[in-house]
Parts: structure tokens; sequence; C-alpha cells
């Protein structure tokens, strides 16, 4: 089920990928390739990242020790396993809105044509 998903997430996100590029080509405005960083790439580079992050969370839920951080916070108790998720859960949405605020301000604003000119 997780290949299946995962297969059709990377299928959506390569469309996403492909109609940027042609509003590029025809608009000639940058905005539609840095529109590509959250919408494309972001999440492209989370599916690897969330399949590291079942495995530690796997790991510890088995009682097993992860050196890795941030895995190491729950191990020490200084962090939930409901904090960390909920932490690098927001920390993706910061990062996804920084670079749609960026994407979204690098856009032009479309000039007024008069059709009756």
């Amino acid at each position: 089920m997780i290949g299946v998903l995962g297969a059709v997430t990377f299928v959506l996100y390569s469309a996403v990928a492909v109609l940027l590029v042609w509003k590029y080509r025809k608009t000639g405005d940058v905005g539609f390739l840095l529109l590509g960083l959250p919408l494309v790439l972001l999440p492209l580079v989370a599916i690897p990242l969330a399949l590291w992050l079942q495995a530690g969370v796997d790991r510890l839920l088995l009682g097993k020790q992860v050196s890795a951080f941030p895995f190491n916070l729950v191990g020490q108790e200084r962090l939930t396993l409901g904090s960390l998720l909920t932490l690098l859960n927001l920390v993706e949405h910061v990062v996804w809105g920084a670079l749609s605020l960026v994407a979204v301000l690098a856009l032009r604003p479309r000039l007024a044509t008069n059709p009756n000119a």
C-alpha cells in the first residue's frame, strides 16, 4: 500500500512540475519555477524523510536504542514521541510556507489586456 501511494504521489508531483515548467515557458515568469520548490521539490524530499521517520519511530516503539537525532531526545525522555512528531510536522509546514511565500511574491502581475484597443 505504501508503495502504491508513493507511486501515485510521484506521478502527481511530476504532473505539477510539468505544468509549472509549461507555464514558465509560456509566460517567462520565474515565479512559476520557484513554485516548484514548495509544490514539487519539498514533497519529493519529504517522502524519503517520512520513511526514515517511520523506521525511527518503529525502532523506538520496539524499545530499541536509537542514537540518531532527534530520536535520541525521545530515548532520553526530553521529548515525547507525540511532541517529536508534532515538532517535525510543524517544521515542515514552516519551510513549506516560507518557500511558498517567496515563490508567490516572485510572481509578476499580469498586464491588463484591452480587447477594444
